[in-house]
């Protein structure tokens, strides 16, 4: 890997004007002065809701890689709260990068890192995501695919459990209570609100009651390193290896929360019975009562979908993004089946069904 600094670092307006064209000139001047591989094609390639952009280049060598653009100062951190309060002497995705492969865990091979540009090159792993296996064939060989991902789960978990808590931010940053309540909020902001719907004040009260109770319940959850975003479209194929990608956002979370944004992901809609076996599967494979397991799964998936819903909005309201919209009666469905499981909400599905259009229809 080399790393390398120049003194004329760009503005943030000038990135955010930069075309590909002019991206790409400044990308092989640079690589031409590093004596590396020149850039003989140079594509932007589709992202989700970050404000990272990534563009493969081919190279005159043969050999493709990913070059990695960074927004600029605190863009290039999650927009949702935590409560690190250190400084970042490097960008997360390279302090947990480097954690995560010391662990043996597949990730992205890091091939040059420009700090300046906040440019990272990274390996090309192609195209293949999980998402693309568990539909390939009808969907045949779907199961196995899954508890591959979840071996690959259960291994991220032990392996970086008892690590320096200094080795990297997600060490230092925690899924607590302010930020739980923040995102359940985020669902009541945008979900509701923002789309036009008003409840009363008493279902405002209820919801806040009964959300404290459930952030209560999950802060006493076992706690972990925890991806944050462990689903289909960020877990890629190396061959048949899955490489974990987008972990720039880990921190100290609930032990289920990565098993339920791989289980209850946006846009792979799992079968009952599927999502069953696979609970099962993983609390047998870590040890745990599956009743337990199962419960904890349902009540974290209240939590982590009806934020998603409330983020969906949020991304086509503020950041003018639409393409998650479509995701948002997947998601909201999840949480009625979950709540449907947790007979100590009861009140709280009844009193917000009305207030919720996914859930009449």
């Amino acid at each position: 890997m080399t790393t390398s600094a120049t003194p004329n670092r760009p503005s943030p307006s000038r990135l955010e004007a930069e075309t590909p064209e002019t991206l790409r000139a400044r990308f092989a001047a640079w690589r031409a002065a590093q004596r590396l591989p020149a850039v003989r094609d140079f594509t932007k390639l589709m992202g989700d809701a970050s404000a990272r952009q990534y563009f493969r280049a081919a190279l005159d060598d043969g050999t493709t890689q990913i070059l990695m653009v960074m927004p600029a100062g605190a863009a290039s951190a999650s927009e949702e709260i935590t409560n690190f309060r250190g400084t970042l002497a490097e960008p997360p995705f390279l302090e947990i990068a480097r954690v995560l492969a010391s662990c043996g865990l597949a990730v992205p091979r890091i091939l040059h890192v420009h700090l300046p540009e906040r440019w990272i090159v990274l390996e090309d792993l192609g195209d293949r995501l999980l998402a693309t296996a568990v539909t390939a064939d009808g969907g045949r060989d779907r199961a196995a695919w899954y508890r591959r991902a979840i071996d690959v789960l259960v291994r991220l978990q032990q392996r970086m459990t008892g690590r320096d808590p200094t080795a990297c931010v997600a060490f230092q940053r925690t899924f607590d209570a302010a930020l739980l309540h923040w995102e359940f909020d985020h669902f009541w902001e945008f979900a509701l609100v923002a789309r036009g719907i008003m409840p009363p004040a008493s279902v405002r009260q209820l919801f806040a009651d009964c959300t404290h109770d459930m952030v209560q319940t999950i802060a006493t959850m076992p706690h972990g390193f925890t991806h944050r975003d462990f689903q289909s479209r960020n877990l890629m194929l190396r061959g048949d290896e899955i490489v974990m990608i987008d972990f720039q956002d880990a921190l100290v979370g609930p032990y289920i929360y990565d098993l339920v944004a791989l289980l209850r992901d946006s846009y792979i809609a799992l079968a009952a019975e599927e999502v069953d076996t696979l609970v099962a599967y993983y609390a047998q494979a870590t040890d745990r009562a599956v009743p337990t397991t199962r419960h904890d799964f349902d009540l974290v998936t209240v939590q982590r979908k009806m934020k998603d819903a409330g983020r969906f909005v949020y991304i086509d309201q503020v950041k003018g993004n639409p393409n998650f919209l479509p995701f948002i009666p997947t998601s909201l469905q999840y949480v009625r089946a979950a709540l449907l499981r947790l007979p100590e909400y009861a009140q709280f599905l009844e009193a917000l069904t009305p207030y919720v259009p996914e859930w009449r229809t």
